[in-house]
């Protein structure tokens, strides 16, 4: 199979019906419908995909229309930095997909199972099974002889729950032919957690760089941002976006900064919950509760930044996230703590910045425009190394492999 510009591209059809409504379309246009639908659907998408099959191939006709079910979560049609999202949409690049909502269950149970060669579960927690029900599928994906397999977001839900969780999970990796990690620390985390068969094939594949059709941010870019958020020119600022969550030090971060003198840097923040306390600090100029907002929005807030602060606990359930992806798409290095899925994927595009308030306050009373300028360099090589388009294929060749 050929990755590539000789594969026969065919517009797969859309078709959704919710209601009185039914949408048609492309699902490569999918995004830009998001907003037709009302900002209140909460849903998983389930992605049903069959592969392209290249110009004159002399492939086998079986493993030609290989077929893959990928369950996509879009939590607000707003979150555009949805993983399995992205990853359907770049997908389509080599699968004919069609897309299905989850109360429907004959799309996920029953006759559809013995059209899928592979089943591709993201975020367990968004299939809102209980034990028995996660039983029950895993049952009917095996007496179709459908290929599991797991990508590993999440060691845990973000709502914890272990007692509900730890159950779901382990029935999902314990019967797993394949998971995908998103770094050999992640993998080690997941396998001494959950008993894990030895059959079980596990791949590592990154996605540092975001898109490779978003470009790295100009000064022009720059100064249209700061002028959208009212904000003044200034050597330093520091960005702070993402959901807020048990593992994150943002109000630790942000009393850290209020502890230092200095005059030329200030900090941006999108990321706090309703129970985070501020410092009253004139140079934390925007300080807001993290909301879904458009993919603009959120762009232009990063490419106003020098350098975005990923501050994590090195102790906690996350296995990875979505904002250094974030970015490195526009082009800026990160501020991280000793937490070892950044000290393994960001690379130089980190600055190490401390683990708590009293260390943040060293860390950022030594940063420097160049450091920041560093990791940006760095950010710029990592984006041509890691993207949508690098993640795809490895998916797509991982699923090959199982077949």
């Amino acid at each position: 199979m050929t990755w590539g510009k000789d594969l026969n591209v065919i517009p797969a059809k859309l078709k959704i019906k919710i209601g009185r409504w039914t949408f048609n379309g492309v699902i490569g246009r999918l995004t830009n419908k998001k907003r037709v639908l009302t900002n209140r659907l909460r849903r998983t998408l389930y992605v049903r995909a069959e592969r392209r099959r290249p110009i004159g191939s002399q492939e086998p006709f079986g493993l030609a229309r290989s077929r893959v079910f990928i369950s996509v979560r879009i939590p607000n049609l707003n979150d555009y930095n949805c993983y399995s999202g992205r990853l359907a949409k770049r997908l389509d690049h080599h699968f004919l997909v069609e897309e299905y909502f989850p109360e429907k269950r004959r799309d996920l149970a029953g006759r559809s199972h013995r059209h899928f060669d592979v089943f591709n579960l993201h975020h367990i927690d968004e299939l809102k099974l209980d034990y028995f029900e996660t039983l029950q599928l895993i049952s009917e994906l095996r007496d179709a002889h459908t290929k599991i397999v797991v990508t590993a977001h999440d060691l845990t839900p973000h709502s914890k729950q272990p007692e509900v969780w730890d159950p779901i999970f382990q029935a999902w990796f314990g019967s797993a032919d394949g998971i995908i990690h998103h770094s050999n620390w992640g993998m080690s985390v997941l396998r001494s957690r959950y008993q894990i068969p030895e059959s079980t094939r596990h791949a590592i594949i990154y996605n540092r760089g975001g898109s490779d059709e978003v470009g790295v941010t100009t000064s022009a870019q720059r100064a249209r941002a700061e002028a959208a958020l009212r904000l003044n020119k200034i050597p330093l600022r520091i960005g702070i976006v993402g959901h807020p969550r048990k593992e994150r030090l943002v109000t630790e971060f942000l009393e850290g900064f209020a502890k230092t003198e200095r005059s030329d840097m200030e900090i941006v923040c999108w990321s706090l919950s309703d129970q985070d306390v501020v410092p009253n600090d004139p140079r934390i100029v925007i300080a807001k509760e993290q909301k879904y907002v458009l993919e603009s929005t959120f762009r232009r807030r990063l490419r106003a930044c020098d350098i975005v602060a990923i501050p994590y606990r090195e102790d906690g359930e996350m296995l990875t996230s979505g904002v250094l992806r974030s970015a490195v798409e526009v082009g800026l290095g990160i501020l991280r703590t000793d937490w070892a899925f950044l000290k393994e994927v960001a690379g130089d595009v980190g600055i190490y910045i401390g683990r708590d308030a009293e260390s943040f306050a060293t860390g950022l009373s030594s940063l420097s425009a160049e450091d920041a300028g560093r990791a940006k360099r760095a950010s710029l090589e990592l984006k041509n190394l890691s993207n949508w388009r690098t993640t795809a294929q490895g998916y797509g060749k991982f699923f090959e492999s199982l077949l």
